[in-house]
């Protein structure tokens, strides 16, 4: 009997202690900001063009009138090394998101110097356009656990770049090369190098594949 009756008062105690424990937790938690950091992903739910390579090589895209594909092998007249025959990656993404297909791919070529030697970002991290690493997106990977981005492809890094590109400066009305210069801060000779990138490729002839 008495132990019944210790037992009782133990489970009463007990119960007493829990409700005072979660009215604590709650004042708490009304009068702080307990913030839980999540990774955040950018929903491409709505563009499976984005999300599929291989469909998007599949699907016919132009821009102002000349196919995806023409300016692809003319964006591929001038990159060399790992960033060989990327053009109609760069081509189709880039229209895809409605952004100038040409001044995506000089805006790529600059910061990569894939029409020459390309740098080390894009041999050894796949990074074509110094996209920087966020330690808090659990999705990202460090370059020598450095600043900028490591990649798994080539292809992966032009798609992100293009997101950048369309986020950064098209979504706020930035879609001249001049608008995203003054945005990107940017020396004034990045501005001409860039200039005449997209001169150049524009009156290439494309090769026939």
């Amino acid at each position: 009997m008495k132990r019944k009756i210790i037992l009782i008062i133990l489970v009463f105690i007990l119960n007493l202690l829990w409700v005072n424990a979660i009215s604590i937790t709650n004042e708490l938690a009304a009068t702080h900001d307990f913030v839980i950091q999540t990774t955040k992903k950018t929903n491409l739910q709505n563009n499976p063009l984005m999300e599929d390579l291989d469909v998007m090589l599949k699907t016919n895209l132009s821009y102002e009138g000349e196919d995806a594909v023409k300016i692809g092998h003319k964006i591929d007249n001038f990159l060399k090394e790992k960033m060989e025959g990327k053009g109609e990656v760069i081509s189709k993404y880039a229209i895809n998101s409605k952004l100038d297909p040409y001044l995506v791919a000089s805006m790529i070529i600059e910061e990569s110097g894939c029409d020459s030697e390309c740098s080390v970002l894009v041999t050894k991290c796949n990074n074509v356009a110094k996209l920087r690493y966020n330690e808090n997106n659990l999705t990202e990977k460090s370059c020598f656990g450095g600043i900028y981005q490591k990649f798994d492809s080539v292809e992966s890094s032009i798609r992100s770049y293009v997101r950048y590109v369309k986020e950064n400066f098209y979504d706020k009305d930035l879609t001249t090369l001049n608008d995203i210069y003054k945005e990107y801060k940017k020396d004034v000779r990045w501005l001409y190098r860039v200039n005449q990138k997209m001169d150049n490729i524009e009156k290439s002839t494309p090769y026939q594949s």
